[in-house]
């Protein structure tokens, strides 16, 4: 007997069954949020699949998110079922799309895209915490936002804006912050990396891959896995997670929805 059933039509999937209908998909686990409506849009086929679903972000509003096979994803998004569904999202909310680089043609975007990779790890690969590596408390919060404004002001992380963020940073000798970065979790639940910054004086010593490999391991100790997005334009720091044993799961391209 088949593990799941076989819409030939796009057929509606109840968020607490989407990781199911999905085949556990890492991408599709850290982003859908089981609280948030509509129900998802699905569609099986020889093994295949694609979704629609929406997804509450902490920082970019409540975005469309497409997932799955290029062939059926394309039939999903041209079906008249999609339509119906993604003006009730837009109702709830939902002005943003994210969707695979591939399926950028799909005209869902209004501006040029941002294009991200998701990635994830299930790993801790052991790293020596410079000294000077300390958990910061809320009352280092305006240091923090300082540091992020002058040295990465396009970042989503926001020092202690919510519930059950780490931010941990590297301070030299005199105190001064040289490094900083925060695991949060997700709406859906899982941890996320975010805010991972080294000023220009200190870079090249490992901060950025100590800071990030200090999150992960704690994140994985909790929940047993940690997850990032990075901006594809930055190698730089695709090498650092790549060492850490994060893997790209996703490339995406975001933009407001049409």
């Amino acid at each position: 007997m088949s593990r799941h059933p076989a819409p030939t039509t796009p057929t509606e999937v109840p968020m607490d069954r989407l990781l199911h209908f999905t085949d556990d998909d890492p991408a599709v686990r850290a982003e859908a949020t089981p609280s948030v409506e509509p129900a998802a849009l699905g569609l099986r086929r020889d093994g295949r699949w694609a979704v629609a679903f929406v997804r509450p972000t902490h920082t970019h509003g409540i975005s469309l998110m497409l997932r799955g096979d290029d062939v059926l994803l394309r039939e999903l998004v041209r079906s008249s079922p999609f339509a119906s569904w993604s003006d009730r999202a837009r109702a709830k909310g939902a002005n943003a799309v994210t969707l695979p680089r591939t399926a950028e043609d799909l005209g869902l975007i209004a501006t040029e895209p941002s294009r991200w990779e998701f990635m994830s790890t299930t790993d801790v690969v052991p790293v020596v915490a410079p000294r000077g590596l300390v958990d910061l408390p809320v009352a280092d919060r305006d240091e923090v936002q300082a540091l992020l404004d002058e040295h990465n002001p396009g970042t989503d992380g926001q020092p202690f804006a919510r519930p059950g963020q780490r931010w941990v940073g590297v301070r030299d000798k005199g105190g001064d912050l040289l490094a900083v970065g925060c695991c949060e979790p997700e709406s859906s639940g899982a941890p996320v990396l975010a805010g991972i910054t080294v000023v220009p004086t200190a870079r090249g010593l490992g901060l950025g891959r100590a800071v990030t490999a200090d999150l992960t391991r704690v994140a994985v100790a909790e929940h047993g896995w940690c997850t990032l997005g990075m901006y594809s334009h930055n190698d730089r720091a695709r090498g650092i997670y790549r060492s850490l044993g994060y893997v790209v799961h996703a490339e995406w391209s975001s933009g407001r929805l049409t």
